[in-house]
């Protein structure tokens, strides 16, 4: 089962990931459902408990994207009124940034939605997206959104500060996102380094305004910030650094990305790096109890699928690191040419060509790394023994500590549930 979002919901996703910004759906409340719901999931923002704050008309009680509810009449006669209608409520929010957006029929009407934002007075905090990625991967309708964003800000140039980097490619998508920033950026830190925005991921537009004070651009998830980097190395020169070894995923990849940092920046990379050389020593000291005992995942089969900066250097750690044996390595949409190409070659390498885009359900792996949805479906049809969910989607246990699966506490993170489930397989 394949039940992907597309690129129209990773534009909704890239608005309502600015702290301060919040997305307005022109079209019916059945599109509407699931980002609406997702981003209050993942990016709680509302701090009142009382549902009723959000009872007016637009809203209907849930707190992200309002939306113009269109029927059959709307679409013949155009959306006008609710428009009209919608604008100054919303922005009576006090947001600092709105955008409304177009579903995929609204975007059939015609509604010159520039026309209405100008009526409204509101043309100064609100931009129009008359079309979106519809039925284009998700990576890409996020990329494409936060680079309009950018360019609509029109952001200052500002005075370079050369410890100052901005994180680009990061999602509300991503499981344990907002761990995953604070990782990164504590690893950062150790190298004289702070992160001054993330755009789609947390930041508020005054930060995103600052973002170009930065030295370097650092790409977590290439994916979703090829057109972000563009915008900033051609309209500012801030260089994009993405090192060919994938996000920063397991040890390996997190010290390869750590160095492309400090290269980039001309920061010393050896505090960082003697931090990750603490957690592989605490990692061996845990492995090493389990090595000739039973638990260990050495000969375990395992599927991964998920964005191909991501696949890459996880797959590559779970075998070289692990020992454990690819049986299916799948690539969502919206792939890296550049990344997937390495993915064959490390397969090829290991002889396990075959597994690249292979069905995992009739390979039966022990262990599933990718989305909570898919894994659940494998793992109820009998299809894997074990998911371990590394992608947000609609459906996950509630959680109060934070956590994070890249840099090194990620690795370590990785490693506890790999060994967990390794362990329950033999219950």
């Amino acid at each position: 089962m394949m039940a992907d979002p597309d690129g129209f919901i990773g534009t909704l996703l890239a608005i309502e990931g600015i702290a301060d910004a919040r997305a307005i759906l022109n079209g019916p409340n059945g599109c509407r459902g699931y980002p609406a719901y997702f981003s209050d999931r993942h990016y709680p923002r509302e701090n009142s408990l009382d549902r009723r704050t959000f009872e007016e008309l637009f809203y209907f009680g849930q707190p992200r994207i309002p939306c113009t509810y269109l029927d059959s009449d709307d679409y013949i006669l155009g959306a006008t009124e609710k428009l009209r209608e919608i604008l100054p409520l919303v922005a009576a929010k006090g947001d600092a940034f709105l955008a409304i957006v177009n579903s995929p029929g609204a975007s059939l009407i015609g509604d010159d939605l520039d026309r209405f934002l100008t009526e409204a007075r509101l043309d100064h905090v609100c931009m129009a997206f008359s079309g979106a990625a519809y039925s284009r991967p998700l990576p890409e309708g996020f990329d494409e959104a936060i680079a309009a964003v950018l360019r609509w800000l029109k952001l200052n140039r500002l005075p370079r500060v050369k410890n100052r980097v901005n994180l680009v490619g990061c999602s509300m998508v991503q499981k344990y996102w907002q761990g995953n920033i604070r990782e990164l950026t504590r690893l950062l830190a150790l190298m004289g380094l702070s992160v001054t925005a993330v755009p789609g991921s947390g930041s508020s537009i005054a930060e995103i305004r600052e973002s170009t004070t930065a030295s370097a651009n650092l790409v977590v998830f290439p994916e979703y910030a090829e057109k972000t980097a563009k915008f900033y190395q051609d309209k500012f020169a801030i260089p994009a650094v993405i090192p060919p070894s994938g996000a920063p995923v397991g040890f390996a990849a997190t010290e390869a990305w750590i160095r492309a940092a400090a290269e980039a920046t001309g920061r010393d990379p050896a505090p960082a790096l003697a931090e990750i050389r603490r957690q592989r020593i605490h990692a061996c000291h845990q492995i090493a109890r389990h090595y000739h005992e039973g638990g260990y995942p050495k000969g375990a089969t395992f599927a991964v699928r998920g964005d191909s900066s991501f696949v890459l250097p996880l797959a590559t750690w779970l075998h070289e690191y692990l020992g454990m044996i690819p049986v299916s390595v799948q690539c969502m949409e919206g792939e890296d040419t550049g990344t997937a190409g390495r993915i064959r070659d490390v397969l090829a390498g290991i002889g396990c060509s075959g597994t690249y885009g292979a069905d995992p359900a009739p390979l039966h792996p022990d262990l599933f790394f990718g989305d909570d949805m898919t894994g659940i479906d494998l793992f109820l049809n009998g299809s894997c023994r074990e998911t371990i969910g590394l992608f947000n989607r609609t459906i996950g246990e509630t959680e109060f500590v934070e956590k994070a699966y890249l840099g090194g506490a990620g690795a370590l993170w990785i490693l506890e549930k790999v060994f967990h489930a390794v362990r329950r397989l033999q219950d």
